[in-house]
């Protein structure tokens, strides 16, 4: 993989793919309830451990393979804490209604 056009694509593709799957996951937990919100963080733990171990182990490498296995740990990473974010493990729902008196971006 010495073409940057490969590695490119390669990156934009894993991308959006790892953000499709993360937002399929979301809705189907959002139909589910709270429990299956907590369910899926809990079990996307083992990418999230994948991920730091992927760190821990391209840290000291050079190379296209290793540059391509840290890009790969962190979308493992960012997936975890967006899952997280998504489904409200974070941040928590927000379940209160939207003020009447509020009007476009405030």
């Amino acid at each position: 993989m010495t073409s940057p056009w490969i590695a490119a694509l390669m990156a934009v593709f894993l991308w959006w793919f790892a953000t499709g799957a993360i937002l399929i996951v979301v809705r189907l937990c959002e139909r589910r309830g709270a429990a299956a919100r907590r369910r899926a963080v809990l079990m996307a733990l083992p990418v999230l451990a994948l991920g730091i171990w992927g760190y821990e182990t391209t840290l000291g490498q050079t190379g296209t393979g290793a540059a391509c296995g840290a890009f790969l740990a962190a979308l493992a990473i960012w997936g975890w804490i967006e899952l997280s974010f998504l489904t409200g493990a974070i941040t928590g729902p927000n379940q209160r209604p939207c003020p009447a008196h509020i009007v476009g971006w405030e």
